[in-house]
């Protein structure tokens, strides 16, 4: 199931963050996950290089009795530099399923 630029998350040169995307009750099997970075919507736009990456994937499965709830994971991570920007970013991936 693909999807693309999915959230609007903010990180700090040097940050990480876990993000989680749910997908209800379905297994959508094997899921690849990338961040994306995006543009500065601020005038004047910073000149300089963000690098973001996304890495660490993982299911978790909740077992209730109503259902299944499936959630992919992945760790983002802005690559610490001196002079390097924080940056806005959203997610986009897609696999099996």
């Amino acid at each position: 199931m693909a999807y693309n630029n999915e959230g609007h998350f903010w990180l700090a040169n040097g940050s990480s963050t876990w993000i989680l995307r749910a997908v209800g009750g379905v297994d959508r099997g094997a899921q690849f996950a990338m961040a994306i970075p995006k543009p500065f919507d601020t005038f004047p736009t910073p000149s300089g290089i963000t690098q973001l990456e996304t890495g660490h994937h993982q299911v978790r499965v909740t077992y209730t009795n109503g259902g299944t709830l499936w959630q992919y994971i992945c760790l983002v991570e802005n690559t610490a530099s001196p002079g390097w920007l924080s940056t806005w970013f959203s997610m986009s991936g897609g696999g099996l399923g």
